[in-house]
């Protein structure tokens, strides 16, 4: 073994020793905290204007891997917002970046698994990092998604966490019983100019002058 594959092993062998010590196993590291789901607006400012901003509109993301950079579709330049990406939970680092309840977040490259109910409001998601993806639940308000696949980023706002029973993925058959946090939709996905077969499908559930953009020509 060469000097930089011993570098790359120790690092590793670091980090699990730091998660074994902090007394985390898988099941402890994804907890997203105590089963419930809160219902309340949020308690500071700048969350309700997103909230209410935009509720039902279409969004524009910027380029910036670091933190989501949003505007609504058709506001004017520099109207601009910084919004968390939702990174789940690291097994490694629980500690790292966790979520909070109540707080709202930007879901990116996720993938809608399947519907959970028959009137197309609750999906199970795979959501979080680029390297830790775990099943969410996604409750929806403005959008009833038609297939499965690809995500287009959506700001949600993290309610909380549900116990659900799910099919597991094929081949595999049966059931999982396990406890997810659930993100709810605020906006519509992401602004495209032009239809990308590359996601999921959705359908918008208000009339199109109900979820017009505050900043569109009256």
């Amino acid at each position: 073994m060469n000097g930089k594959l011993r570098l790359i092993a120790a690092a590793i062998l670091a980090m699990a020793l730091a998660a074994i010590g902090a007394g985390c196993s898988p099941d402890t590291a994804l907890d997203f905290g105590p089963t419930g789901e809160i219902t309340t607006p949020p308690t500071d400012q700048l969350s309700r204007d997103i909230m209410h901003d935009f509720d039902g509109h279409q969004f524009v993301l910027g380029n910036n891997d670091r933190q989501a950079e949003v505007s609504l579709y058709g506001a004017p330049p520099g109207h601009k917002l910084l919004i968390p990406f939702w990174l789940g939970v690291n097994p490694l680092y629980p500690g790292f970046l966790r979520p909070t309840v109540g707080h709202i977040y930007v879901i990116s490259e996720s993938t809608l698994v399947r519907p959970l109910k028959d009137n197309g409001n609750e999906y199970l998601v795979r959501a979080g990092s680029k390297l830790f993806k775990s099943d969410t639940l996604l409750e929806t308000t403005h959008t009833h998604y038609v297939e499965t696949g690809k995500m287009l980023p959506t700001i949600v706002r993290f309610v909380g966490t549900r116990v659900i029973t799910v099919p597991k993925d094929a081949p595999a058959t049966g059931t999982i019983t396990e406890k997810v946090p659930v993100l709810r939709e605020v906006s519509l996905p992401m602004h495209l100019d032009e239809p990308d077969p590359a996601y999921a499908k959705f359908q918008v559930r208000e009339a199109p002058a109900a979820i017009q953009s505050p900043w569109s020509a009256s």
